[in-house]
Formats: structure tokens, C-alpha cells, sequence
């Protein structure tokens, strides 16, 4: 049980280091370059996944084809078999990849528009919203402790109120993130569920999404003429760019893959709550790299109650992972007894 613990823990800090390195790298893409072409950048975000799970895929059926001399299929033939399965399993993986492709253009152009502490204290809200899912589509079965009901309202109460004083700001990327935070939810059940019922794993999950949205967003850069401004965009050539620009696209897998994992081995509660432990150091580290916000008193009691309501919802965690084990173990015991006396 301990090892499933420290398992999960470090699922779940693989996930924090690559959210803040995705969100740090997008910001300042956004900031020192003035790039705000999103769709392009999830086009070229999806390009790479579908590089990188090609190549992980030939590797791994090489591997395999070692191990297993009788295997003929050649390279070329393993390539169309996967896409021949990826294509069956489009109507499994639609509802989620317009969900999440919906999701991650809001977030992304949220980030774009808000500054990184005010980004991730509305960001917070996410766990408003995965427990609302989560009642909605009957997964919140147990009895709601009044601990869990203040921690949340502390954090959704202290996201709103660090926004206080800047809404005025840029109404639209505050609009944006608030969606991005309902089908961030959304398709965090999904994922949860494809994997139980289908047995989807992160990879195949962030593989099939990237196959379904790459020509998608092919069509909608050509038509929105996205795509032409974007080879028209005067730092295009620019190491530091092309640099900055990959570095985005290439945390951008690590993040989903990141993200499945951790939705998949522990719950989209567990995702919510790393949120609001990394935004700790998110926050402090963004105010001073960044100095496009100063702290005021709406952002930093706004903040500081966010991370009161995170305490409260760890601990009560915690108290019910422990109630568990101890259950776990007198359970065990009772069986034990049972067949000893059998």
C-alpha cells in the first residue's frame, strides 16, 4: 500500500514539473516574442506527438520483433496497421478530442492574455468544476465531508477574489480560462473513463487525440489564414524562436502525457489538487521572473486563501487514504481469521 502511495506521489510531481515547465516556456513564447498565433502552435504541438509516438511505436515493434523471430511485418505495414486501428477507434476518441481541443485553445489564449500568478489562480477554480463533473456523471458517491466543501470554497472563493482588482484587464482571456476550466474538467472524466472502459493508455490516448485534431487544426489555420501569418511573422527565422516555439510544442506532450497518467492512475481530483501545490512555487517564481503583475492586497489574500482551502483539501485527503488503509487491513485480518478457523 505504501508503494502505491509514493507511486501515485511521484505520478503526480511528474505532472506539476511539466505543467510549470509548459506554462512558464508558453508565457514567455507569448511575452518576449509577441506570438499569439494558438492555433498554429497546438497544430505544430500536435505534429510532434505524432512524430514522437511513430517513432516510440517502430522502436518499440523492433523491440518486439527481436524477442520474436517469427514476427514478419515490416515497418511500413506496422505504420498502416496502426493507422488502420487508430481510424477504429475515432468514435471512441472524437467526443474527447473536440473537448480537449476546445480546452487547450481557451487555455492556451488565456495564457496568452493574463499574466502567469493572476492564469493560475483562476486556474484553481478546476477543482470547483472536476467535482461538479463528477457529481453530474454520478462519481462522487460518498458522503461529502464539510472539510472537502470549505477547502473548495476557499480555493474557488480565493481564485476569484486574486482576480479582483484585474478583470478589467482583459475580460475575454479571463472568459476563455473559465471554459478552459470546464472542458479541462470534462475531459478529464473522459480520460479517467476511456481507460476503464476501453483501456486506453496515456500514450495511446495522447497518440489517437493528436491524430483526430492534427487535420482539424490544418484546416482551420488555412482557413482563418493563420497559417499565413504565421510564415509571414517577423521572428520566424530566429533561432531564439524556432527554439522557444519547439520547447513549448515538445512540453506540450510531455504535459498530456503527463496528465493522462496521472488522471488514470490516481483520479482528476488528484490533477486539481497538484495544481494548487505547484502554483505555491508557480506563483512566486512567475512575479519575479515576469513583471507584468504587481502584487496587490486582492491577489496575495486572493492567493493566500487558495492555498489555505489546498492545506484543508490535502489533509482531508490524506485523513481518507488512512481511514482506507485501516479498513484495508482490518478487512484482511477478519479474512485471515476466516480461514484459520476454516
Amino acid at each position: 500500500m505504501q508503494n502505491k502511495i509514493l507511486d501515485s506521489v511521484f505520478v503526480c510531481l511528474i505532472y506539476a514539473f511539466c505543467s510549470m515547465a509548459f506554462s512558464f516556456s508558453a508565457k514567455f513564447l507569448f511575452k518576449i516574442f509577441a506570438f499569439h498565433n494558438t492555433t498554429i502552435l497546438l497544430l505544430y504541438e500536435t505534429t510532434i506527438n505524432i512524430v514522437i509516438c511513430t517513432l516510440y511505436k517502430i522502436i518499440k515493434y523492433n523491440k518486439e520483433k527481436k524477442e520474436k523471430k517469427d514476427s514478419q511485418m515490416s515497418i511500413s505495414q506496422l505504420i498502416v496497421t496502426q493507422f488502420k486501428e487508430r481510424m477504429k477507434q475515432n468514435k471512441l476518441t472524437i467526443p474527447f478530442s473536440i473537448t480537449y481541443g476546445t480546452g487547450a485553445y481557451c487555455g492556451m489564449t488565456a495564457l496568452s492574455k493574463i499574466s502567469i500568478p493572476l492564469f493560475l489562480a483562476l486556474r484553481r477554480t478546476l477543482i470547483f468544476f472536476v467535482f461538479v463533473v463528477q457529481i453530474l456523471m454520478g462519481k462522487q458517491n460518498q458522503q461529502i465531508s464539510f472539510k472537502f466543501i470549505i477547502s473548495v470554497l476557499f480555493i474557488t472563493s480565493g481564485a476569484i477574489i486574486a482576480g479582483l482588482d484585474h478583470f478589467n484587464d482583459d475580460i475575454q482571456g479571463y472568459v476563455l480560462l473559465i471554459i478552459n476550466n470546464m472542458l479541462s474538467a470534462l475531459s478529464l472524466h473522459m480520460a479517467q473513463n476511456l481507460n476503464q472502459s476501453q483501456q486506453f493508455s496515456p500514450f495511446d490516448l495522447v497518440y489517437n487525440n493528436s491524430i483526430n485534431l492534427w487535420p482539424v487544426l490544418l484546416i482551420i489555420s488555412i482557413v482563418t489564414k493563420d497559417i499565413q501569418s504565421f510564415f509571414e511573422f517577423e521572428s520566424l527565422y530566429r533561432t531564439e524562436f524556432m527554439l522557444s516555439f519547439s520547447l513549448v510544442a515538445l512540453f506540450g506532450f510531455f504535459l498530456n502525457l503527463a496528465t493522462y497518467n496521472c488522471t488514470m492512475k490516481n483520479s482528476p481530483f488528484a490533477i486539481a489538487l497538484t495544481h494548487n501545490i505547484k502554483d505555491i512555487f508557480s506563483t512566486v517564481l512567475s512575479i519575479l521572473v515576469f513583471a507584468d503583475i504587481q502584487p496587490d492586497t486582492f491577489l496575495t489574500f486572493g492567493i493566500s486563501l487558495s492555498f489555505v482551502g489546498s492545506f484543508i483539501y490535502s489533509l482531508t485527503k490524506m485523513q481518507e487514504i488512512k481511514k482506507k488503509q485501516q479498513q484495508t487491513i482490518e478487512l484482511t485480518n477478519q479474512e485471515i481469521k476466516v480461514l484459520i478457523k476454516q
